[in-house]
């Protein structure tokens, strides 16, 4: 039975997450955060659509609690730091749900709580986004979540997705979750790094055939990856996906767009990084993402230049 719940990171999917549970559950959710983060949710607590949440913050085992369950949703680029807090805040029982972009972080997690249950989880569809400090969404998405292969689902894994649906999340099981996070580290991969390569809003992607040549082109390799890895991905995983992308709304931007824009770390080292490292391993070749992050890396540094000069 799943009482005590936990988040770590207030981003935007962290932020549709807290505005359900903490309500939903007042007395029995944590923020996960430590150090200088933790006095600040503490005194300012969080503005999720101009509204204040003060949730409970979890920062030192002496809080002596227990958690049940503890969603990960943090930036990937976080993710080592964020194992080395959350460690001596956890129990073997804990089941653990990261919500992070890419395909690495369950076995990263799993890795280094071999005792604890880690779920894949996937988080599509909002349209959350972050201005400053505050976080704003109409939509707040799905998550989707599970282990690799739930056929049948195993009970903990009913339990947390009955959790978050009592929160009034749209939460669901799926029975192949490893095709499901390949499939949204595709629309990543092709859209987001499309879209800063470019510079723009979603509803360019259907006027510009350039555009939606590039997202084909690196997802192309994903494809060819997903044979040598066994998951079951094929062209027609690919084809839906560009669909998927032009149907977006005109104005929308993709989030590693809004990140470069914010001046915020990007997350390529989990889209182009990981497809590179992927090709390496297996012999494939990955030349579309390669150039993509090579670009993107050079505009990041020359842009560090021009600061100093």
């Amino acid at each position: 039975m799943i009482k005590n719940i936990g988040v770590i990171g207030a981003g935007s999917v962290g932020s549709v997450l807290i505005s359900h549970l903490f309500p939903a559950y007042p007395d029995n959710f944590y923020l996960l955060a430590t150090g200088s983060r933790a006095e600040r949710m503490r005194k300012n607590g969080l503005s999720i659509n101009d509204r204040t949440l003060k949730p409970a913050v979890y920062s030192d085992q002496s809080q002596n609690i227990n958690l049940d369950l503890l969603i990960i949703a943090v930036k990937s680029y976080s993710l080592e730091s964020v194992i080395t807090d959350i460690r001596p805040l956890i129990q073997k029982e804990t089941i653990i749900l990261p919500l992070l972009n890419g395909i690495m972080a369950t076995e990263r997690l799993q890795s280094y709580f071999p005792d604890n249950r880690v779920l894949y989880g996937v988080m599509i569809r909002t349209d959350a986004h972050r201005t400053g400090h505050k976080v704003y969404y109409i939509t707040p998405g799905e998550v989707q979540l599970g282990y690799a292969y739930n056929k049948p689902a195993e009970p903990e894994v009913t339990q947390v997705c009955d959790c978050l649906r009592a929160a009034g999340l749209n939460a669901n099981i799926y029975e192949d979750m490893k095709r499901i996070q390949w499939r949204k580290w595709m629309l990543n991969t092709g859209g987001s790094q499309a879209a800063v390569e470019i510079g723009v809003e979603c509803g360019y992607f259907e006027q510009v055939d350039e555009i939606v040549e590039i997202i084909r082109l690196c997802i192309d390799e994903i494809v060819e990856l997903a044979k040598a890895e066994k998951v079951n991905i094929t062209t027609e995983d690919r084809d839906d996906i560009i669909q998927f992308l032009l149907g977006y709304p005109a104005h929308k931007k993709m989030s590693m767009l809004q990140d470069v824009e914010a001046g915020r770390p990007i997350e390529i080292e989990e889209y182009a990084g990981t497809v590179i490292r992927l090709g390496e391993k297996h012999g494939i070749p990955t030349p579309a993402n390669r150039l993509i992050y090579l670009s993107i890396e050079a505009k990041k540094k020359v842009s560090e230049l021009k600061k100093h000069l």
